[in-house]
């Protein structure tokens, strides 16, 4: 003999509670990708931000030495070298040369990095650009 469950739906009830079923379990599990796919985005970027804060760092301990012959003389890792001003020369007249210095650019392990984020920048700014306006 056949023991019926009181509590479950029949017929057409019965069809449309398994539909309902199945699209929470579908709800459910495309949640759960969303999840990991978030997750992993986030560790990406993580490492991204991560590699960009140590090149900040490694970048943050060269110093600039002196502005000789239109070349920017700097101290990386003991070796003086030197590197040229990255900057757009239309755009530079005497006038604004002490609001646009900070943003001149010198190419360093690779990136192309304002100079007011080397060390010692502070300290030899107006220096420097008095050494600048003698160019232009």
């Amino acid at each position: 003999m056949k023991v019926l469950n009181k509590d479950k739906a029949k017929g057409k009830a019965h069809g449309t509670m398994k539909k309902m079923k199945k699209k929470n379990r579908l709800m459910e599990q495309k949640a759960t990708a969303e999840r990991t796919e978030n997750k992993r985005i986030n560790a990406e970027n993580r490492k991204i931000r991560r590699e960009k804060e140590e090149g900040l760092e490694k970048v943050s301990q060269v110093a600039i030495v002196d502005f000789v012959k239109g070349m920017l003389l700097v101290e990386i890792e003991g070796k003086i070298e030197k590197r040229a001003l990255l900057f757009e020369k239309s755009e530079i007249t005497k006038t604004n040369l002490r609001d646009k210095f900070p943003t001149f650019e010198v190419k360093i392990y690779g990136e192309n990095v304002k100079i007011s984020k080397l060390k010692n920048f502070k300290e030899i700014l107006e220096e420097l650009i008095w050494k600048v306006e003698g160019i232009l």
